[in-house]
């Protein structure tokens, strides 16, 4: 017959073993190798994202030059990894366009960036269409990974893929 002393004594050896805590301790840290290896690779990170800045400014532009009833002009700097969007067809970019939350329409790539275009500056006119004869395509890469920002001929549209 079992006395409530052996009853709690039954109790208090509830818990996980040794293995099962060393198990558990291995598979956190593989785990934890993986992601950080995952984490401190911002360079595809920043690359998509200046895609993406880069396709909403193109599309922003358009879509002044069409509500402006005027040229909107983009210049793209490869070398510093910059675009911007202007009033006038200066590559200073003496009128720039201004962004929707204030200031100029002007976005520089992170430094592990690259940035590749076939035009240094093109415009949209006040219809929305691209001042080119072939459609552009904008590259940004970082680590192998690559992201094209186009602009078709006839509608301007401006895609990210």
């Amino acid at each position: 017959m079992t006395t409530s002393r052996q009853l709690r004594n039954r109790d208090r050896a509830r818990g996980f073993t040794l293995v099962e805590l060393v198990l558990i301790v291995v598979l956190l840290g593989i785990l934890s190798f993986f992601a950080g290896a995952r984490l401190n690779d911002r360079d595809s990170v920043n690359a998509r994202g200046f895609a993406d800045q880069v396709a909403s400014t193109l599309r922003f532009a358009q879509k002044a030059a069409i509500a402006q009833r005027r040229n909107v002009y983009v210049n793209i700097d490869a070398s510093t990894r910059r675009v911007r969007a202007c009033l006038d067809a200066v590559t200073t970019c003496a009128s720039p366009l201004s962004s929707p939350a204030g200031g100029a329409l002007d976005i520089t790539g992170a430094a592990g960036v690259t940035l590749a275009s076939g035009s240094s500056q093109f415009y949209f006119d006040a219809l929305g269409r691209p001042s080119f004869a072939s459609s552009l395509t904008l590259t940004t890469s970082a680590t192998g990974l690559t992201f094209s920002v186009i602009v078709e001929t006839e509608s301007g549209y401006v895609r990210r893929s």
